[in-house]
């Protein structure tokens, strides 16, 4: 959903996470992951119960 600003779409934040090194630390493509953000810093985790 895109906000207006003096009659302008301002598109959400986004981070693109990409990366040989992603594979490496268990993320795969269309994994799920849980974002939590806090003061600070921003950690994910993959979303799998293992």
């Amino acid at each position: 959903m895109y906000v207006q600003l003096n009659g302008r779409p301002i598109p959400p934040s986004a981070i693109n996470l990409k990366g040989y090194s992603l594979g490496e630390s268990g993320f795969i493509t269309e994994m799920p992951v849980v974002v939590t953000v806090e003061r600070g810093k921003i950690v994910i985790e993959t979303d799998i119960n293992i």
